[in-house]
């Protein structure tokens, strides 16, 4: 079977294009394991105008994001602007080029998905995150007036303020709603993302596909180290809908009940403008027993984990947030805010404890409750390594889409009723692989 990929990550060429971003983990964890059972091609975007190459198993065509350079680039910035569907033609080329049997985009918040507007070939959409829906959730405890005032002046000129962020994700979110219109089949992994197409898309079929980590989180296990300092881990990234504010007023609580802690936060530097934001906005200054990492490397970000007595999940918005996954699949006890998909990865008081985003006394008080009986935290990390094995199995995963591409070149033909939860039979990959 021949499968054409559009993705934003280059998935496995990523070295040999000298990106070294870590970001995007599960597209090539996925790819590595896909590559080996079907004729694999993948379509991305790139910086540089590159033809296509083949690395390994796999065929790529990196597609030039900005046509003439950084001067389009800075006025992308500048204007505020979005991906048009000015590379339709350089899509189809693509997909005439590699004549594939199915087509897979991941993610609705790019042009990739329209695609199915203008070909025939049977096309599935995996939902990564749904921004529509994120824009809620945007400015839920940092206002508008927060970023106006604590935004730097360097943000403005250069159109960078969280205030132009959100006014893209009203753009990206236009083009969302068009790929959801258009789209028959998606691929989703959490009882939020099933509801949001529910209502985008209620007349497609939706199929559940988990989410393959990467492969150091396999194999390694939390094991509980006792030290004289409760020590935190939390990942975020520089969005100020990740909660950095209610994590920054959990801190303050912990300290005035003198607590000894530690709290480690891998992902955003306290120079950070959203850290600025974050605590002059709520009047907060930032407790001393926070250490900022910055962006930190896989093997880092294990390691900080393993060495740590609690993640803590602070999001207001979230589909299936990996840094949670990955915390989950360790063993490490887990507290995380009930956003979105979270509730679909940990069951409250049953493998980890879930709390109301964005009320930092539930976070502080459950951080309390495990340092007061962290027998139980440790049970509950148990509990959550075995469920998190088996949903992030990778053969099961790899064959549980090689099921969903046979059951959609099966069905591409028959009436679709009502969004369908589709439930695939494993049996039948044989016919479809290679």
């Amino acid at each position: 079977m021949k499968v054409l990929w559009f993705s934003l990550s280059p998935g496995l060429s990523d070295a040999h294009l000298n990106n070294n971003y870590e970001g995007i983990g599960w597209i090539k964890s996925l790819e590595k394991h896909l590559q080996k059972k079907v004729d694999l091609s993948i379509a991305f975007y790139h910086d540089k105008s590159l033809p296509p190459f083949k690395l390994g198993a796999t065929t790529y065509y990196p597609i030039k994001r900005y046509k003439n350079g950084k001067w389009t680039k800075i006025q992308y910035r500048l204007l505020n602007a979005i991906e048009t569907g000015d590379n339709m033609p350089l899509f189809l080329q693509i997909i005439n080029e590699v004549k594939p049997d199915l087509i897979h985009i991941h993610g609705t918040e790019s042009t990739f998905g329209l695609v199915q507007k203008f070909t025939d070939i049977p096309t599935v959409v995996s939902i990564q995150a749904a921004i529509t829906v994120y824009r809620y959730k945007f400015f839920s405890k940092i206002s508008w007036f927060d970023v106006l005032k604590y935004s730097d002046l360097k943000s403005f000129l250069f159109a960078r303020t969280f205030i132009h962020v959100y006014k893209q994700f009203a753009k990206v979110g236009a083009i969302e709603q068009e790929v959801f219109k258009h789209s028959k089949h998606f691929i989703g992994r959490t009882a939020w993302d099933r509801r949001v197409t529910m209502v985008l898309a209620p007349s497609a079929r939706y199929y559940h596909n988990d989410e393959i980590l990467r492969s150091g989180f396999y194999t390694n296990k939390w094991i509980y180290k006792p030290a004289a300092k409760l020590k935190l881990f939390t990942t975020i990234w520089g969005n100020i809908y990740k909660g950095l504010e209610t994590l920054l007023d959990c801190a303050r609580l912990l300290d005035q009940v003198n607590i000894p802690y530690e709290w480690q936060v891998a992902g955003i530097k306290l120079n950070d403008e959203v850290v600025r934001i974050a605590s002059k906005g709520n009047k907060n200054r930032v407790s001393s027993n926070i250490k900022f990492l910055g962006m930190i490397n896989e093997t880092s970000l294990i390691d900080g984990l393993l060495q740590s007595h609690i993640y803590v999940g602070t999001s207001h918005i979230e589909n299936s947030p990996n840094s949670l996954c990955e915390a989950l699949i360790l063993g490490v006890p887990c507290i995380a805010t009930n956003a979105g998909g979270t509730s679909s990865l940990m069951d409250d008081n049953k493998d980890g404890v879930l709390i109301q985003d964005g009320d930092p006394y539930a976070m502080a008080g459950a951080i309390m409750e495990f340092k007061d009986n962290y027998k139980k935290a440790i049970a509950y990390g148990i509990k959550a390594r075995e469920r998190a094995l088996v949903r992030h199995d990778q053969e099961k995963i790899t064959n549980e889409l090689l099921a969903i591409y046979g059951a959609i070149l099966n069905e591409q033909n028959e009436p679709i009723r009502g969004l369908t939860d589709v439930n695939v039979n494993l049996q039948e990959i044989g016919e479809f692989a290679n």
